[in-house]
């Protein structure tokens, strides 16, 4: 159970509550307009709760090792989000509404038992994502800048590199190619 002065708190940034035991938060947690970290990895929870989809100014969201299996589809409210931690729950196919949140720059999906990724490539932001643990065959379709961490990753990245390197040669043959001798008066 959460403390009743805790909705009091409304400068609250940061706010940890792992292995809390918490099975759900209350309505009044979306009181804590200002926060923006939030760790909640090791309790209970399942389904999402509703009260994070109302604050604004939430950047992180830490919800590892819950008991997650559905993502809400009002989740791109929370334009503002830019980590979601999700590994370690009991999601057994990628969420689509993730595919609507542009602006995350880290997705952690550790420990699911999702099989197949869709094509990530239109979450354009992202810079990191961690699929260990899946059981996937092959790295998902993301950007050329992402990171990928799960298995298959380092190869995939190894020859990623490679093909961005064979491109960047090959366009830089081609600019010295076209560059024109000047002639004589």
């Amino acid at each position: 159970q959460l403390p009743e002065e805790l909705w009091a708190q409304r400068g609250l940034r940061k706010l940890y509550l792992s292995g809390a035991g918490l099975r759900g938060l209350p309505p009044a947690f979306a009181r804590l307009q200002n926060l923006r970290c939030l760790w909640l990895e090791g309790n209970f929870l399942a389904p999402f709760p509703l009260a994070l989809l109302h604050l604004p100014e939430l950047r992180s969201l830490q919800l590892g090792d819950n008991r997650l299996s559905r993502l809400p589809a009002g989740l791109p409210r929370m334009a503002g989000l830019r980590g979601l931690w999700l590994y370690g729950n009991r999601f057994e196919e990628f969420p689509p509404v993730l595919l609507r949140m542009v602006r995350l720059r880290v997705l952690d999906l550790d420990r699911n038992n999702i099989s197949r990724f869709p094509d990530l490539v239109c979450l354009a932001d992202l810079c990191l994502l961690s699929y260990d643990h899946n059981p996937v065959r092959q790295p998902p379709s993301v950007g050329d800048s992402v990171q990928l961490v799960g298995d298959g990753a380092q190869e995939f990245m190894e020859a990623r590199q490679e093909r961005l390197q064979s491109l960047q040669q090959q366009e830089e043959e081609e600019e010295e190619g076209t560059e024109v001798s000047p002639t004589a008066p």
